[in-house]
């Protein structure tokens, strides 16, 4: 079997292991995140916790610094008695006698470690006697001339791991200072005890919070966990769906007026039912009205959608007598004009028949350009009559007159105006055509289920506004994007479109100096930005 069909076998169960694990976790951690009787219980055991371990903390800090200083005052006290054991300068002056002095001390003081006698003289400090004479203790030229002035010196040493206490005691005869007595007083005997002590402490420290946290427990279960079941169990009855739930909580704090609070709340919906059953059947009334004047809507859109399909009939009759004057008219004023040539240059032998045939040929023109003139007459559209229009208006009420089609067609429609648009100098017809030729296109585009957006707003400078039609349709082909704008180009199936919708909607802005803007995505859908100047911009 090869390693890496063996991997997902050998790292199973430690997967398995750190799942269980999680979970585990995940059911401990559950009461305590939900249940804020666990919550108090957790808060105030953290609080006393930190209380009490704070204060013991400090009392040991203190403590420790207080014994410390007694034993120090104990160490320079036994230096001082050690001082006053010297009789005289004779017998200060003797090493033999000193030392034997020195070792009884020590035999009685086991926690002395060393006692040294030190004699100052005009050369410098010279030890007299010593418990150990090899070993001297550890002062300084500094402390010595402390000593000299009559001051004791103390301070902390560590020896081996323990601690001591070095004293320099100043010996004086007759007022004068002559020497002084250093000494070490071991901490040993004492750091044991204090550590006894501190442990002690914190051993009933934790218990009293252990015991306490009980108890709290205890507290809490009486105090806040009867009254919340009490009012859980109301609420699950009324989840249930029951209609006459109660909560007796006889307890003189927060929880007596929550019950109340919640049993007034029950009677009062109670109450309210049948105003309630009152308001669904008005708005039920309402409702109805409201489709009916959906399916008035409707019918105006169908109305409207005939309408626009015979204006997009006419325009493509127009562009037909459009292409037909512009093909059939030249040619017709060329022949005019060689017909009056050649009448001019007839001979007088010819101008008998020739000139009534040629007077008729010359009718017959004239009559077909007189049709042609006609017939531009009738489909030519008339110019746009600028005023003020105001864009937001005009976008609502395109988007109310597409609604009830958008929603028969299984399609979601989304508005969103700027509340602050400036107008635009216009003609309205036009511009809430262009609009309305950009919603059907989306709306012919866009499959059951989708959702066509749209929206005004200022451009990116502040001297435009766009209004933009966003589809989820079936978009259009990045080869085909650049064309949609030209006749006769459409992206719909044959037989549905004749191409000249977005190219009379571009023309129609080109001539409000504006622009049309396309992105498409093929089966993603299509956006179409008309961008317009605002009215400072026009005059």
């Amino acid at each position: 079997m090869s390693s890496t069909n063996l991997r997902p076998h050998l790292s199973y169960p430690e997967s398995a292991v750190h799942a269980g694990r999680l979970e585990w976790l995940r059911q401990f951690a559950r009461p305590f995140s939900r249940g804020v009787r666990y919550k108090l219980v957790l808060v105030s055991l953290a609080i006393l916790i930190a209380v009490s371990f704070g204060f013991l903390l400090l009392h040991r800090v203190i403590s420790s610094s207080w014994i410390d200083e007694d034993l120090r005052d104990r160490a320079v006290t036994f230096g001082q008695e050690i001082s006053a054991t010297l009789e005289d300068q004779e017998e200060f002056g003797s090493g033999p006698a000193l030392g034997s002095n020195i070792r009884r001390m020590m035999a009685v003081r086991t926690n002395v470690l060393q006692i040294d006698i030190l004699k100052f003289t005009p050369e410098g400090t010279v030890v007299v006697a010593s418990s150990h004479m090899h070993r001297r203790l550890p002062f300084s030229r500094a402390d010595g001339q402390r000593a000299q002035q009559g001051k004791p010196v103390s301070r902390l040493a560590d020896v081996g791991g323990t601690r001591a206490w070095d004293t320099l005691v100043p010996v004086s005869f007759k007022g004068d200072i002559v020497g002084a007595v250093g000494t070490r007083f071991s901490l040993e005997h004492a750091d044991r005890l204090h550590f006894r002590i501190n442990l002690w402490a914190l051993v009933f420290t934790g218990i009293s919070v252990i015991i306490m946290g009980y108890l709290m427990v205890l507290a809490v279960t009486y105090v806040v966990n009867r009254p919340v079941s009490g009012i859980l169990s109301a609420i699950q009855q009324v989840r249930d769906g029951g209609t006459t739930a109660h909560v007796k909580v006889v307890s003189g704090d927060e929880f007596e007026i929550l019950a109340n609070h919640f049993n007034e709340m029950m009677v009062r919906i109670n109450n309210f039912n049948t105003e309630l059953d009152k308001r669904i059947k008005t708005a039920t009334r309402e409702l109805d009205k409201k489709y009916q004047e959906v399916q008035r809507l409707n019918t105006m859109l169908y109305i409207t959608q005939r309408k626009l399909s015979q204006a997009e009939r006419l325009a493509v009759a127009g562009r037909v007598v459009a292409q037909v004057a512009h093909e059939v008219g030249t040619p017709l004023h060329s022949i005019a004009g060689h017909l009056e040539l050649l009448r001019s240059e007839l001979s007088p032998e010819l101008a008998g028949g020739a000139a009534r045939r040629l007077e008729i040929v010359e009718d017959q023109v004239a009559r077909v350009s007189a049709v042609i003139r006609q017939l531009l007459d009738l489909v030519r559209r008339d110019r746009p009559v600028f005023s003020p229009v105001d864009i937001a208006r005009l976008t609502q009420d395109c988007a109310a007159l597409v609604s009830p089609g958008m929603t028969a067609a299984g399609l979601s429609l989304h508005l969103h105006v700027d509340s602050d648009l400036p107008s635009v100098n216009g003609d309205r017809d036009q511009l809430m055509q262009v609009v309305l030729n950009l919603l059907s296109n989306a709306l012919d585009a866009t499959p059951a289920g989708g959702a066509i957006t749209v929206s005004a707003k200022r451009g990116r400078d502040k001297g435009h506004i766009e209004i933009v039609v966003e589809d989820t349709g079936v978009g259009i082909a990045a080869t085909r994007q650049k064309e949609i704008f030209e006749p006769f180009v459409s992206s719909k199936p044959a037989g549905q479109g004749t191409g000249l919708g977005l190219y009379i909607a571009s023309q129609i802005v080109r001539e409000h100096g504006g622009r049309i803007k396309v992105k498409s995505i093929e089966a993603q859908g299509s956006t179409l930005t008309v961008i317009l100047p605002a009215a400072k911009e026009q005059q």
